[in-house]
């Protein structure tokens, strides 16, 4: 696939508070393979804001918002900040992708999350959380359970991958270590602005917020939206390759096989550097 791409210029967001001027800034595309990345972030919003946000291209005349799309960056709750990530699976939209285009990222103002006072309560939790004593527990547990499901993931990448493209029971222990994954992203993703503004009120430190906010960035943008999604896509290849449903299959299997091994590689140094910030930042929060 042959891509040339504009630079991205295009802010569009439906705001219904006038009085707050959102901003969709450092719009970026990135080609890998018949994939493209579009990297943005969302500026001066309110902390209990997220967004509803689609990605529109000139190849229609931005007719419609591309539908097969995935990452941190798309969807009906958006969290705003930065290394928003927008993954485009392009051949599955169109049959060819050559010449110059050029993307809208836009963005609606869906719903905020409840005003909170001294006392915060998480919705659908029967028991205030009031102090950083309680506080702590909820978010060590949950991100340390993040990064260990990531790591044993990428684990399973790495050992199961020759087994699962020849055995059905390897492919289902794969599949397993998808599903755990998935419930400890869907845990860390969902309470991600209640530990924001847990560590916001409780702890009083605009450095350590900002260093909490930026450790959910790396993690459910860099570490999740890039790497593990680009690994879990692969998955459809093997359950084509396992079910006959490809040709030249020995080909299909020594570059699906090295392309994993090179994705690997990559989440290995992310996990590496996420574990490392989220220790100091977790011990900060233990010790403050």
């Amino acid at each position: 696939m042959k891509t040339t791409l504009s630079v991205f210029a295009c802010i569009m967001a439906c705001i219904t508070n006038a009085i707050y001027a959102q901003r969709i800034t450092s719009i970026i595309p990135q080609a890998v393979g018949t994939k493209i990345l579009v990297h943005y972030n969302i500026e001066d919003f309110k902390d209990d804001q997220v967004f509803e946000v689609a990605l529109y291209c000139s190849k229609d005349q931005y007719a419609q918002a591309l539908q097969h799309v995935s990452g941190n960056g798309i969807g009906n709750a958006v969290t705003p900040g930065a290394d928003r990530v927008i993954i485009w699976d392009v051949l599955k939209d169109v049959d060819t992708f050559v010449g110059e285009y050029i993307f809208e990222v836009r963005a609606l103002i869906k719903s905020k999350v409840s005003e909170m006072n001294s006392t915060i309560v998480m919705t659908n939790r029967s028991v205030a959380i009031t102090s950083k004593d309680e506080a702590y527990p909820e978010i060590s547990n949950t991100v340390t359970d993040y990064i260990n499901e990531a790591k044993d993931l990428k684990d399973a990448f790495q050992f199961l991958i020759p087994q699962a493209l020849e055995s059905r029971q390897a492919l289902a222990k794969l599949s397993d270590a998808m599903e755990q994954y998935n419930r400890a992203f869907e845990k860390l993703n969902k309470e991600r602005l209640t530990y924001e503004k847990y560590v916001s009120m409780f702890w009083k430190r605009d450095v350590m917020t900002l260093e909490f906010k930026n450790l959910m960035d790396y993690a459910l943008g860099e570490t999740h939206s890039v790497n593990i999604l680009t690994l879990n896509q692969k998955v459809t290849t093997i359950n084509d390759i396992v079910n006959n449903r490809v040709k030249r299959p020995g080909e299909v299997k020594r570059e699906l096989t090295k392309d994993i091994g090179e994705e690997v590689i990559r989440l290995d140094k992310r996990l590496q550097e996420l574990e490392r910030r989220a220790n100091r930042i977790l011990y900060d929060l233990s010790q403050d």
